[in-house]
């Protein structure tokens, strides 16, 4: 029996309860990369959102993009013990994995990604496709910040020219490192953290 909203709103509230107090950063994108910089870039992201004190990440616990930018953010927190605010969400009787903390919601690939995309303010997306479009798309119906690599291609490009209409001005050049070809891995993170700063230390 397929979850309704109202499911899908229950599983996100019992998830998020699970997750310690502080700013979510959610990463969204492939499982598997087209662009050549984008493991690069996915680590790079990881490693400075980490520098956000409290800051908590949360993957949809695939190979790829979510893995590079977890493990990014994880090995960027030696001194922390445990999950180091690296949580994985995945439908229920997934594999857990061996970094982070592995949190299970959903009964399939579907049901998680609506979950998923309730359960942060902040979603980052690099490279993508139907899926990611999908956790997007929840995501940013409930209006929260998406901010897509869009040099990397994939849904993460058409959501970079899609939203940029939205971008308020002191953040143009930001988004437009974003989506800028020439862009190097370390300056789209660091515009990544310019942009998503102010959302998430605003709470």
């Amino acid at each position: 029996m397929t979850m309704d909203i109202g499911g899908f709103d229950r599983e996100a509230a019992h998830v998020g309860d699970l997750l310690p107090a502080g700013p979510r950063v959610a990463v969204i994108g492939s499982t598997s990369f087209w662009h050549g910089d984008s493991s690069a870039t996915c680590s790079a992201i990881g490693a400075m959102l980490a520098g956000l004190e409290g800051t908590v990440l949360l993957t949809g616990g695939v190979e790829g993009v979510g893995e590079a930018t977890g493990r990014g953010f994880f090995a960027a927190r030696p001194g922390l013990v445990g999950a180091r605010g690296v949580y994985h969400v995945l439908p229920r009787g997934s594999r857990t994995w061996d970094y982070g903390d592995t949190l299970f919601a959903g009964s399939d690939l579907h049901e998680r990604r609506e979950i998923l995309g309730r359960l942060s303010g902040v979603y980052v997306v690099v490279e993508g496709g139907p899926g990611t479009e999908h956790e997007a798309g929840v995501a940013i119906a409930r209006a929260a910040l998406v901010v897509p690599v869009g040099r990397s291609g994939g849904s993460a490009g058409d959501l970079h020219s899609r939203l940029a209409v939205d971008v308020p001005e002191g953040l143009r050049d930001a988004w437009s490192t974003l989506g800028h070809a020439d862009s190097s891995p370390t300056q789209v993170a660091g515009a990544v953290l310019e942009i998503v700063r102010p959302r998430l230390t605003c709470r």
